[in-house]
């Protein structure tokens, strides 16, 4: 019924937690967890088959292959009708969360995948911040009128040996985030249910070897940079994606500009070339003469979505 992907870098001293936490799930069927770890030099892997050996199938690298092609690889092994994909240092905080969402999947065959509500746990601080959400779903048209991915993607239905959307390995080599999303809202739009089911671990500092703590901001940008490169590949100009693309190149060209000065810009612009650049800061300055809102008329769906593609559409 369901193949549980946990994607892993020298995550040894927080697998535990992860595992034990997917492992608790209460559910009606069985499941498969797939350990993907991706060469990690601290063993990881070698603790989890000392441990889990009947419970866990260890996807070993022979070297490192990064997020996305250890997830991509993962995704093509899974033999689950549903996949969920989890972080090796990240956990479950309920243990109701596989049997809601895949209940909701089976009723509604007209989702392609599900999520809810996920805390931050700021794990140098000890601090805890719930992401509680309003919506209750999100869109192929949210996501191209800039409106962030509220939340992690949760259960999804298992089409990618069907599919096999190579783009999703084929950008930035630790970040799949603009792919994935773009994947499933293809599907259909991402259902969001009102209950917690994630926790996100943010650590940031040395000895740590998190996304957030090996990559700086311009790297970051590069990364949102070369997934959007990927999906307009094969989107074939169906969507407009300025306003998407703006809303996640902003925060990383915030940030290094704070962290860098103005001397910084050249550096951005070098990253997303002429075309983005111009576009971004075209988009910048409609919002400053707006209010610092966006103009209605680059929030229009017609603008937005040139091409109408029916819902189950292969990427």
């Amino acid at each position: 019924m369901l193949s549980v992907v946990v994607l892993c870098y020298n995550h040894r001293k927080y697998i535990d937690k992860c595992l034990e936490s997917i492992i608790a799930q209460q559910t009606g069927y069985s499941y498969e967890i797939l350990l993907a770890d991706d060469c990690s030099p601290d063993g990881t892997a070698k603790v989890v088959a000392e441990k889990y050996e009947k419970q866990v199938r260890i996807l070993e690298r022979k070297e490192n292959l990064g997020l996305c092609k250890n997830m991509y690889d993962a995704y093509m092994q899974a033999e689950g009708k549903y996949i969920f994909t989890c972080s090796g240092d990240d956990y479950l905080p309920v243990t109701t969360v596989f049997e809601s969402q895949i209940s909701y999947l089976e009723e509604h065959e007209e989702s392609f995948s599900v999520t809810g509500w996920h805390e931050i746990y700021y794990v140098d601080k000890g601090m805890r911040k719930l992401i509680e959400l309003s919506d209750r779903e999100y869109t192929m048209l949210d996501f191209l009128r800039g409106k962030k991915m509220p939340c992690y993607i949760g259960m999804t239905r298992n089409t990618f040996k069907k599919d096999h959307p190579e783009y999703l390995c084929q950008a930035g080599k630790n970040n799949e985030e603009v792919q994935r999303v773009y994947y499933c809202l293809t599907k259909s739009k991402l259902v969001i249910l009102p209950e917690l089911y994630y926790t996100y671990c943010y650590r940031k500092g040395e000895n740590q070897d998190n996304y957030n703590s090996t990559h700086n901001h311009l790297e970051m940008l590069r990364d949102y940079f070369l997934g959007f490169q990927a999906v307009e590949k094969v989107d074939y100009k169906k969507h407009n994606f300025s306003l998407a693309k703006k809303t996640y190149y902003e925060g990383c060209i915030d940030y290094q500009i704070q962290d860098y000065g103005v001397k910084t810009v050249l550096d951005i612009a070098k990253v997303l070339g002429i075309r983005d650049m111009a576009s971004f800061v075209w988009t910048k300055l409609l919002m400053r003469l707006n209010n610092r809102k966006l103009p209605a008329f680059l929030l229009m769906e017609k603008r937005l979505i040139r091409r109408k593609v029916s819902e189950n559409n292969e990427a």
